[in-house]
């Protein structure tokens, strides 16, 4: 799917156009369980991306939980205020929770959660998530910033420690968890420029791209209306027959116009 906006800068005064791409497949797997989604609400845009877990259709309940339950939660209250965002997840954690206790069928549900709210007038941007759903903001071709995951792997390698050696899908934290058990990280703002391009992912995708080789990527097929196309059939390619679901949102900033 793609969606053009016309985005406003409010400290330049003219407005910012940008691009959205969304792309989702099952890759090798019996069931597709993420989801994604999108919405304008007044001058916010904000995107959704989810990978559900938990047995035959639990991640998927659990994921479309989670995209849906965030987009209305969000058009009740659009802001990029972290703490309201914070109780945002919290109420989208609970929706899930309480699914867990009514049917036996998916207890153990759960799902990652990545999202990225765009405000029009100002041009600024936000982004958070659970779990190992990435966010990546690229500046041309360069990597400015990217989400940490919450995975046992990138815990150990944080605390350099080696042994042992867990499940590289095996999360600490997820929607699905007893919140005290929930870790939800917001970004500090920063304000989107010119040859920008955000991308949500689950891990199904940038398990098989460096940070700097998706960077290039989504910067030489910037332009290319099959971008989404290319790179998830390079990732399947990869794969080997043994692709995970992978799903992806591409935000593009590509310009703004001297004219306003």
């Amino acid at each position: 799917m793609e969606l053009t906006l016309q985005l406003s800068g409010s400290n330049a005064g003219n407005p910012v156009k940008t691009r959205v791409l969304e792309r989702s497949d099952i890759g090798h797997r019996a069931e597709n369980q993420d989801a994604l989604g999108q919405r304008m609400v007044g001058d916010w845009l904000i995107c959704v991306l989810a990978d559900g877990a938990g047995g035959h259709r639990g991640g998927e309940v659990a994921s479309t939980h989670a995209v849906n339950a965030l987009l209305n939660e969000f058009a009740l209250t659009p802001t990029q205020d972290a703490n309201q965002l914070l109780a945002m997840v919290h109420r989208v954690n609970s929706g899930i929770l309480k699914s867990q206790q009514l049917h036996s069928e998916l207890e153990n549900m759960h799902t990652t959660l990545c999202a990225l709210v765009l405000n029009q007038q100002s041009g600024q941007l936000v982004w958070l998530h659970v779990g190992d759903s990435r966010v990546y903001h690229f500046r041309s071709s360069e990597l400015a910033a990217r989400t940490k995951d919450h995975s046992v792997l990138q815990w150990m390698a944080d605390h350099q420690q080696t042994e042992p050696v867990p499940s590289r899908n095996a999360l600490y934290t997820a929607l699905g968890e007893q919140p005290q058990q929930l870790v939800v990280e917001v970004s500090p703002i920063s304000v989107a420029k010119p040859g920008d391009c955000v991308v949500l992912c689950s891990d199904g995708l940038w398990e098989h791209f460096s940070d700097s080789e998706l960077a290039l990527l989504t910067c030489n097929l910037r332009h290319d209306p099959t971008c989404t196309e290319h790179i998830h059939q390079l990732a399947l390619d990869r794969a080997k027959g043994r692709a995970d679901n992978l799903s992806s949102m591409f935000i593009f900033v590509e310009g703004v116009s001297s004219s306003g």
